[in-house]
């Protein structure tokens, strides 16, 4: 059951008005503004996927898991990447599974960002993944540990680990063209690492688009924010609403020199304490 949710008709007519004004912002040019303008769709999920503060999913991927809302949501989004942060190994083999019988196959990429999570199944692992509609060919990850790591650990199942977090990409294709899918799911405590996903994404061609979403754990008004929110655009549909626990942590981003921004929308269900965030964004053709 939905316990937050704007009208989806509302959301839709928004992104148009958006993407309207975009084409009739330069009168005598309409064709060529709309003809240049691509909508990429993404979705960012927190899964909660075995937190004990969601015993709902517990490492799951059947009816009544943030899995199964995520495959329920992306066909009815359609979207072109999904990101997803705090989801097992078997629950994103699963969640590929899942969405390829309902018609809507993702190709994709994992990362573990530790290997004690008991719920996670024999190989307890547990971490961030990125999926595509386009295919992300055998070794074309990209995975990033962060070098500022806070000192994090994390104990679970008897053992302590170190936990490895990191800017996960997908070398991917949105209509013909390449484009660079990342998530991150930071440490609150060890703000740099928003600085290190700035100067890893900017290592990537200026020709290269980059969508990046994730769960930051780190509010608007945190001067790291502007390492990224200087390159990055924010597809966000009520600026600073909460997406977990109160408080604004989760974003979806896409390259300002590539995109412009349609749309966004945090949708809040049962399964997860994170919103389900909803991003468009125009694609320019002819960078």
């Amino acid at each position: 059951m939905v316990s937050r949710l704007r009208a989806w008709p509302t959301a839709t007519a928004l992104g148009l008005a958006v993407l309207l004004a975009v084409v009739l912002a330069v009168p005598g040019d309409r064709e060529h503004t709309a003809s240049r303008l691509r909508v990429v769709r993404v979705l960012q999920y927190n899964l909660c996927g075995a937190a004990a503060v969601c015993p709902g999913n517990a490492g799951g991927s059947g009816r009544g898991t943030s899995v199964a809302r995520l495959v329920r949501e992306a066909v009815r989004f359609r979207p072109d990447v999904v990101t997803v942060n705090e989801i097992c190994l078997t629950q994103y083999a699963a969640l590929k599974q899942h969405l390829a019988r309902a018609g809507w196959r993702m190709d994709g990429t994992y990362a573990s960002s530790q290997d004690n999570v008991p719920a996670c199944g024999t190989t307890g692992r547990f971490g961030t993944a990125v999926l595509s509609r386009g295919n992300v060919p055998d070794g074309q990850q990209d995975y990033r540990p962060f070098v500022h790591t806070g000192g994090e650990t994390y104990t679970n199942g008897g053992r302590t680990v170190r936990v490895r977090r990191g800017l996960l990409c997908a070398d991917t294709r949105f209509d013909g063209e390449r484009l660079v899918a990342c998530t991150a799911h930071t440490y609150s405590k060890a703000s740099e690492q928003l600085r290190e996903i700035r100067d890893w994404t900017a290592g990537f061609p200026k020709s290269v688009p980059v969508v990046l979403a994730g769960d930051l754990n780190l509010p608007p008004d945190a001067p790291a924010l502007s390492w990224l929110t200087g390159r990055f655009a924010e597809a966000d549909g009520e600026p600073g609403e909460a997406t977990a626990d109160g408080r604004k942590i989760d974003y979806v981003f896409a390259t300002r020199r590539h995109f412009t921004v349609a749309d966004g929308d945090a949708r809040w269900f049962r399964e997860s304490d994170h919103a389900l965030l909803e991003g468009r964004f125009g694609l320019r053709r002819g960078r």
